[in-house]
């Protein structure tokens, strides 16, 4: 039978462990080891995702090793701030491993997508690899709420493996070989997020959000196509539906920035009393570095990024957009 390590203990990585562990044996891997503790005593992970009871199938260990040797398929679920370093220990541990990585972001100073780095810490160049993204919140997923997302790897054999981890019960996984147009969507959404949030946190309304949220897969789908990637991704569940979910949900980190910046809180106040990493504030950042090089029409991304530094309030933000000049919608 397949055993499958998923490293990174917050709330995704331990709704996609528990379940993963419904169908096959999983190492749950955390680097803290008072967090690992925590967890086998609760049989659950109180910190990230309340008392939803792991499955007997399911283990914790805080040795990455530990973790990687005992598996056949390692899921990486910590933040683009650890991607670097996690994939450089598991090719120390085994070159040989297949990676997939649920990861939204880009990488802080260098501005890469993890599907622009990997490639670059790979031993075995020929190495299969991935990218599971999509429409999902962990604490829907741990209620068997019906959950559908995208998989998309370098290799059909991987893809179909790995599909099997996950596609049962109230979770369904779609394949694809476009790596480039579900990073990229799954990553910039979160941007747009903040935008919905700014706009909800004003009273905007529902037209506002709609409109952000159209446009916002505008600039996405421009943005992914200068990487190569397919346009076909952008209105499937990596792209618009993950944009919907994160633009509208209860549960989004992103939006709930940009409420509060709405509300007149500053970003620092923000970050610290969310309790999770919002994504979309480093992406946000590193994209505006990116497309500074390139031509890509991206206007609620800079006026987003313009509020995050402080350069102008959320309130100017949005009179800059609504003053654009007339233009054609394609």
């Amino acid at each position: 039978m397949m055993k499958v390590a998923v490293l990174g203990a917050g709330a995704w990585g331990t709704a996609l462990a528990i379940q993963a562990a419904k169908a096959f044996p999983v190492k749950l891997w955390a680097r803290d080891s008072g967090h690992v503790s925590g967890m086998k005593k609760a049989r659950s992970n109180p910190k990230y995702l309340g008392d939803f009871t792991f499955p007997d199938q399911l283990e914790l260990t805080s040795s990455l090793d530990e973790a990687v040797l005992s598996s056949d398929i390692v899921i990486s679920s910590v933040p683009t701030s650890a991607f670097v370093e996690i994939i450089q220990n598991i090719q120390t541990i085994d070159p040989n491993k297949s990676i997939i990585w649920t990861n939204k972001g880009l990488e802080a100073g260098s501005s890469l997508f993890p599907h622009e780095i990997i490639q670059d810490y790979l031993v075995n160049k020929e190495l299969a690899y991935g990218v599971l993204s999509g429409p999902s919140f962990a604490a829907e997923l741990v209620r068997d709420l019906p959950t559908a997302v995208t998989l998309a790897t370098t290799n059909p054999e991987l893809s179909n493996s790995v599909a099997k981890i996950f596609h049962h019960g109230s979770m369904r996984v779609y394949l694809s070989d476009d790596i480039a147009g579900v990073t990229v969507g799954g990553s910039l959404k979160n941007i747009i997020a903040i935008a919905s949030g700014i706009s909800d946190g004003m009273g905007f309304g529902n037209n506002a959000r709609a409109a952000l949220i159209t446009r916002g897969i505008a600039e996405i789908t421009r943005f992914g196509k200068a990487l190569n990637a397919s346009e076909d991704t952008f209105i499937g569940l990596a792209g618009i539906g993950d944009l919907l979910l994160t633009c509208t949900g209860q549960y989004s980190r992103n939006r709930e920035v940009g409420i509060r910046l709405a509300e007149g809180k500053s970003l620092d106040e923000i970050l610290s009393s969310l309790g999770h990493v919002a994504e979309g504030v480093n992406a946000c950042y590193e994209v505006f570095n990116r497309i500074k090089h390139e031509n890509i029409d991206m206007p609620i991304t800079c006026e987003v990024y313009r509020v995050l530094t402080n350069e102008i309030s959320a309130k100017a933000a949005v009179k800059n957009l609504l003053s654009r000049s007339l233009t054609t919608e394609n």
